[in-house]
This record gives structure tokens, sequence and C-alpha cells, in this order.
């Protein structure tokens, strides 16, 4: 699954409610369609604090939740 290009759905699947750090992602001005993932957690801490270089290998990235955020919660 490394450097796979993989649908935002069966990013979902794999990893559900988790933080996933995606390169070269594909999206819309709304939506993420599909990335390349570098790393995930449940933690989002996690993700930040270890600052994975992805820059070497990869020209954008960003950072998405997989799961529904529950009402009343403050993001980081």
């Amino acid at each position: 699954m490394e450097n796979q290009v993989l649908s935002f759905e069966a990013i979902k699947k794999l990893f559900p409610d988790e933080w996933v750090l995606l390169g070269n992602p594909e999206y819309t001005d709304t939506d993420i369609l599909s990335g390349i993932v570098i790393m995930h957690n449940k933690d989002k801490s996690h993700i930040v604090s270890n600052r994975p270089n992805w820059w070497d290998n990869f020209a954008t990235a960003t950072t998405v939740f997989t799961g529904i955020f529950p009402k009343k919660r403050y993001l980081l």
C-alpha cells in the first residue's frame, strides 16, 4: 500500500475515526477525493509532534479526519 493513491472512501474504510496525513491529495473546493497515506493515528497530536518529512517525496500534503466530529467538540 506504500505510495499507492487511494480514494478517500477507501482511506475512511482502512482508517476509521483516525487522523490521516495525505501526500499529494486530490480535492475539489470542498472534498478530499484521494491521496497517498503518509501516516495515520487516532490522536492528531501524534502526527503533529512527529512532524514527518513529507516534503521530500510529495509536493503537497494535508491532514484529514475520517470520522464524524461530535457536536460541541473543539479542534486543535
